[in-house]
């Protein structure tokens, strides 16, 4: 039975062989299942320099570069997704958790080498003593106060691409496609790419359908605290958390403040008696319930009507920056809310 398999295979490459080398399709298990990055086209604009416009410079790639660093769970997964787990070389694991990468993705995103630093963000001199071509982040990493700005790896000879999502004014999901398409034309995968972001629309299309209509609900994004519950941090009128909070039908009680991050007290989250709220879960294990408990127990908000009646729904840091994660958690806050 195992030759007969066999044989079967051995054919299905061949025909698929003479077919066509890029010929892409199929859900994103499909991808993965056809092995892509070994099918690579040859053709004119897999040789031509690619020339990408990011966070104000242009950058030019003559070649796809051999090796590349991750900056978090979220991107490292995109690359996987694209087929190109084998030009990582490294990954930080940002402030994310790797239980909320997708489980098809998860295996190989905790297999790569960890960078070690604070909160998950590693040095300058960590990332480039891997001698990496490529580095890949949010545009958090490529501030002075993080990882390194574009001019000190611009002076080590290594490219950076930072996600569009954090990088311009009022994103949406245009810019975690864009990111997409350009990281394919950077690796020359352009067709996975495409195939990657036609899959991604049809989940935001499905939600977009489920909300039309509906009157949109009240909602607190619980982000994190200063410590000791003294101040949260919150979302205002502009950002990729208000806009996917607004495509899964929801208010956010602070879109009448000025800012992307604000700092609120929980006198305004009481005065603003949100229906839900979201706690978004960060670094470990517990971290979104030692939230939630501390809100019932703080007298202050333990009577606030979301708060009695448990209306809290918890959110994977990772998919409320630019990440493939976006998709599904618009989805299961629409489902939370719109029951």
């Amino acid at each position: 039975m195992r030759k007969k398999f066999m044989a079967l295979l051995l054919c299905m490459v061949m025909i698929l062989s003479i077919c066509s080398c890029g010929n892409e399709q199929g859900s994103q298990n499909h991808v993965e299942k056809q092995n892509f990055e070994s099918q690579e086209s040859t053709t004119s604009s897999n040789i031509e320099p690619v020339v990408i416009e990011n966070m104000g410079a242009t950058t030019t790639y003559e070649k796809a570069p051999e090796s590349a660093v991750a900056l978090s769970y979220s991107i490292a997964e995109i690359m996987v997704a694209l087929g190109l787990k084998d030009r990582i070389v490294a990954i930080a694991p940002s402030m994310y958790i790797l239980d909320q990468v997708s489980e098809q993705y998860r295996e190989t995103v905790g297999s790569f080498t960890k960078l070690e630093g604070q909160y998950g963000v590693p040095s300058l001199e960590t990332v480039l003593n891997t001698n990496a071509e490529f580095v890949y982040g949010d545009a958090y990493s490529f501030y002075p106060s993080s990882v390194g700005t574009r001019e000190d790896f611009e002076n080590a000879g290594v490219k950076i691409y930072a996600t569009e999502g954090t990088c311009v004014s009022n994103p949406t999901f245009e810019n975690i496609y864009n990111d997409i398409l350009n990281i394919g034309k950077i690796f020359r995968v352009n067709d996975r790419a495409a195939e990657l972001v036609a899959q991604l629309r049809q989940k935001e299309a499905a939600v977009a359908a489920k909300v039309s209509g509906l009157e949109p609900v009240s909602v607190f994004y619980y982000d994190s605290d200063t410590g000791g519950g003294v101040a949260m941090s919150t979302i205002g009128n502009t950002g990729l958390q208000l806009y996917m909070l607004e495509l899964a039908g929801c208010k956010n009680v602070f879109d009448d403040t000025d800012g992307e991050y604000i700092m609120v007290s929980w006198e305004d989250v009481i005065d603003r008696d949100p229906e839900y709220i979201l706690v978004c879960d960060y670094y470990g294990s517990g971290y979104a319930d030692e939230k939630i408990a501390e809100m019932k127990s703080n007298p202050d908000t333990a009577d606030m009507d979301a708060v009695k009646n448990d209306r809290f729904i918890i959110i994977p840091g990772l998919a409320m920056f630019p990440s493939l994660e976006c998709l599904d958690v618009i989805e299961q806050i629409a489902d939370a809310v719109h029951h």
